[in-house]
């Protein structure tokens, strides 16, 4: 198992940790630490995750999680 850091951009609205926590969920990738703060712009906010796993898993998260309206980048 290997450690991944993933920075994002995310819509600053309800519900939006609750999605990118569930598709964590839904492939059975274990959070290890979560951070969320303000950015410049109040419409926006900044997630910082780390995780433990497989490059292939991850891969396919970074892919599931671009897909998802509420990250920007």
């Amino acid at each position: 198992m290997k450690k991944y850091v993933l920075a994002l951009l995310v819509e600053n609205n309800s519900g939006v940790l609750s999605r990118i926590s569930g598709l964590f969920a839904r492939r059975c990738f274990n959070i290890d630490s979560l951070t969320v703060g303000t950015t410049e712009n109040e419409h926006l906010s900044r997630m910082t995750i780390v995780v433990n796993g497989d490059e292939a898993t991850f891969e396919q998260i970074k892919k599931q999680l671009n897909k998802l309206i509420e990250v920007i980048k």
